[in-house]
């Protein structure tokens, strides 16, 4: 199996300002990664999905400071070590 990052726009009240997005951790079914597929939605009924692990709503600044930049920086980082994780542990 093997984890990916996908990301989701976040609808939010109009009283916040903004454009903000959601960060899923997903971890793939063995069938979806040997073929090379990505699920359509962060969310557990989507096919091909064992487990997500939804981040956010985080807001989308211009620059490379923004709390979504972060985040997705983070839970690239974070994804590259459970799969070396993963491999590691067969």
């Amino acid at each position: 199996m093997t984890w990916i990052v996908m990301t989701s726009s976040a609808s939010m009240p109009a009283s916040c300002k903004g454009r903000y997005r959601y960060i899923g951790l997903v971890k793939l079914t063995p069938d979806y990664a040997a073929s090379g597929m990505f699920p359509l939605m962060i969310s557990d009924r989507a096919q091909g999905v064992a487990k997500v692990e939804r981040l956010g709503p985080y807001h989308v600044g211009e620059t490379e400071r923004g709390a979504y930049q972060k985040a997705l920086k983070e839970a690239t980082s974070l994804v590259a070590k459970r799969n070396r994780e993963m491999l590691d542990g067969q």
